[in-house]
């Protein structure tokens, strides 16, 4: 036999070994199991840079009216209405 004959032939029986062995794993861990690889933690992400405080927002003036309440309706109308706008009352 030829020396290039011996190589394929050595090849082919390499080659049917390991997809012999592939396909006998494969059974193995499909009814066995996969053994368990301890689970890895991820990297803690690095720290945040600190942000710059934002510019402070002006604050609105709270504005709060007076209110009256209707004789005819109950209904709580500013002072500055000159009549209700649910009933149609003038203010008392």
């Amino acid at each position: 036999m030829g020396l290039l004959l011996k190589i394929i032939l050595f090849g082919v029986a390499l080659y049917g070994l390991w997809k012999t062995f592939r396909h006998w794993k494969g059974l193995f861990d499909r009814f066995v199991g996969k053994p368990e690889v301890p689970p890895q933690r991820p990297p803690a992400p690095p720290p945040a840079a600190p942000n710059p405080p934002a510019p402070a927002v002006p604050a609105r003036k709270v504005v709060v009216e007076d209110t009256v309440q209707c004789a005819g309706c109950g209904a709580y109308i500013s002072t500055a209405a000159e009549k209700c706008s649910h009933c149609g009352r003038p203010r008392p």
